[in-house]
């Protein structure tokens, strides 16, 4: 009997290290092949991804080979070799005027462990699909509903009008949670953030919504401003002023909104361009990143930085895509993406919506050839934008698209970020298990996402399903080391019990993060594990003098070893350590009940 129960111990021990690895995994390899009929023009330059750790050394071999290949043509020298440097971190640049007669040879001296990627670079643009209805003049606004029990109704006057909101339950999530102290980098065709000399104004409907500082990568410098609309349009959709009596309302609202520039005034950017700003928006405190853009061929250097995003805990989204074909374009369909295809009123899948096995879910998109609500106007989605070819002057504009669809789900993963679950992959997993079903999941994905529902799974995770599995496990450790108890085993339950449905019920690592800067919010959440794995010696330490206290550290020992099983079975803290967080946390869990069985049994010998 206690070899089988030795044996069960060992496979319990294997299965969990191999759980809490996989589980903070995504998908092993890119989803969806390159689409051979896709139209994403070259622009003429090679995008070349460096190692992060190069040294001077190695960049300097780098250097004289690529002279060599492209010789006996001209070609800078020192550092100039490397070409622009896009982005100094991620080792990112871009080479302009390549002999194409050298272009194979390039190649071929490049392929070495010390670079990540190299590529003909290409443009991609927003998705195809831009239409648009203007809000009329003369649409009179409607009196704000009143709330009802266990929903909220804003006051905004054209709130009526934006019937996907309701389709994402935002009535009744807007009560549990709005989005605070989240940051949400839009990376699209800039933001109407601010008023500059005439030239630009900030759209009246973003005056509420904090900003924080962008980057602008089509100009290079530090004023991301929108001289498209598109950017303007999503960012409203994540973060419009919402109860403020002025037009429409937002996802989340109190979320903050990083603007990052990578396409121009017709709607077109570059790879180098785009993957730089999904490394500088990682890089500068970015909790999750919308990506309303794409083409239909795969760049290895945005692949590279949608890894590096997801490592720093960042929750990426992408638009599917507009081609209303069975492949979703990129960089929705990268790994560690979230790809967001478009439904129309009615919740089935928008004429234009890409579609596939790298679907994810599906969110409101719109229809501007129908109004299936009756409400007057087509069922496109409605924010606050400026004007196209005109960004001093804004209306309130129905788009449709993956692109409106992408940011209702950028906001709903705001408001789950902002609820306390910080690991991507857990976001991703409650988007997924709290959408509304659909049978075809080639279409549909998991399904139609439902804001309400993710939140209160979150809250289950984090609350009381934690706390009681906690509270369970916490109970099978106690009942299985009973005949090793030396000390009162009161003490223990009570230690044990405490410490596992406490720290299972609240969120350790959000406390007060609405108060703390960002950097050290998310510095909580990596250690967090190496701070629980402390808390057992820490309290051996301070109690184990006090005899009659011994109960309770062995309990609260246990307590911590349920609680780190837990975390390592459903994942919420912002730590992944390249995988190796999970079987930490199994490994602190087996060392704090060593722990409490040592201190259990000296009690009696004292």
């Amino acid at each position: 009997m206690r070899r089988l129960a030795l044996l069960a111990a060992l496979v319990a021990i294997v299965g969990s290290f191999v759980h809490s690895v996989r589980v903070r995994q995504e998908e092993p390899e890119a989803r969806t092949p390159s689409d051979p009929i896709a139209h994403d023009p070259l622009t003429g330059a090679v995008l070349l991804d460096l190692d992060d750790d190069l040294s001077a050394s190695d960049r300097d071999a780098l250097e004289a080979r690529i002279h060599a290949a492209i010789e006996p043509h001209a070609w800078p020298t020192g550092d100039a070799a490397l070409g622009e440097l896009l982005h100094e971190g991620a080792q990112l640049f871009r080479l302009r005027d390549v002999p194409t007669s050298e272009l194979e040879d390039l190649h071929a001296a490049l392929a070495h462990d010390d670079v990540q990627s190299v590529e003909l670079e290409r443009r991609w643009s927003l998705p195809e699909s831009a239409e648009a209805y203007r809000l009329d003049a003369t649409t009179t606004p409607s009196a704000p509903e009143a709330s009802r029990d266990g929903t909220f109704a804003p006051n905004d006057p054209f709130y009526r009008h934006q019937w996907h909101l309701d389709q994402i339950q935002m009535p009744k999530a807007w009560t549990r949670n709005r989005g605070e102290g989240v940051v949400v980098a839009v990376i699209d065709t800039g933001v109407a953030y601010r008023d500059v000399d005439g030239r630009f104004k900030q759209v009246p409907d973003l005056a509420e919504p904090r900003f924080v500082p962008g980057w602008d990568f089509v100009d290079g410098d530090d004023t991301p401003d929108d001289e498209h609309g598109h950017g303007t349009h999503v960012a409203g959709t994540i973060a419009q002023s919402t109860n403020n009596g002025v037009g429409v309302a937002g996802v989340a609202p109190l979320a903050r909104i990083m603007p990052i520039r990578v396409l121009d005034a017709r709607g077109g950017g570059s790879w180098g361009s785009v993957a730089a700003g999904i490394r500088w928006a990682a890089d500068n405190g970015a909790d999750v990143i919308n990506m309303s853009l794409g083409g239909g061929i795969n760049s290895q250097a945005i692949a590279s930085a949608i890894a590096y995003a997801h490592r720093k805990g960042v929750v990426v989204v992408a638009a599917a895509g507009n081609t209303g074909r069975g492949r979703v374009q990129y960089p929705a369909a990268n790994r560690f993406t979230i790809a967001v295809g478009a439904v129309r009123f009615d919740e089935t899948l928008s004429f234009y919506s890409s579609y596939g096995s790298a679907l994810d879910v599906v969110a409101p998109g719109g229809d501007l050839r129908v109004d299936q609500n009756d409400d007057g106007l087509p069922d496109g989605v409605l924010q606050n934008t400026i004007l196209p070819r005109a960004p001093a002057r804004s209306d309130y504009l129905a788009f449709q698209g993956t692109s409106m669809a992408a940011p209702h789900v950028a906001g709903v993963a705001a408001l789950l970020r902002s609820a306390g679950v910080r690991d991507p992959a857990a976001i991703e997993r409650i988007l997924k298990e709290s959408a509304k079903s659909k049978k075809d999941r080639s279409r549909y994905g998991a399904g139609l996402i439902q804001a309400n529902d993710a939140l209160r799974a979150a809250t289950k995770e984090l609350g009381t399903t934690r706390g009681l599995t906690a509270l369970g496990l916490a109970g099978l450790l106690v009942f299985g080391l009973r005949r090793r108890l030396a000390v009162s085993a009161t003490g223990v339950f009570a230690g044990a019990f405490v410490v596992a449905g406490g720290v299972g019920a609240i969120d350790v690592a959000s406390i007060g993060a609405a108060a703390m800067p960002l950097s050290f919010v998310g510095a909580v959440g990596a250690l967090a594990p190496l701070v629980l794995s402390l808390v057992p010696l820490l309290l051996v330490g301070l109690l184990y003098g006090w005899k009659n206290g011994r109960g309770l550290v062995a309990g609260a020992a246990i307590g911590v070893a349920a609680f780190a099983i837990v975390e390592a079975w459903l994942p919420t803290w912002d730590a992944s350590w390249g995988g190796l967080a999970g079987p930490f946390l199994v490994v602190t869990s087996l060392f704090a009940v060593l722990l409490a069985a040592v201190v259990a049994r000296r009690g009696a010998t004292d």
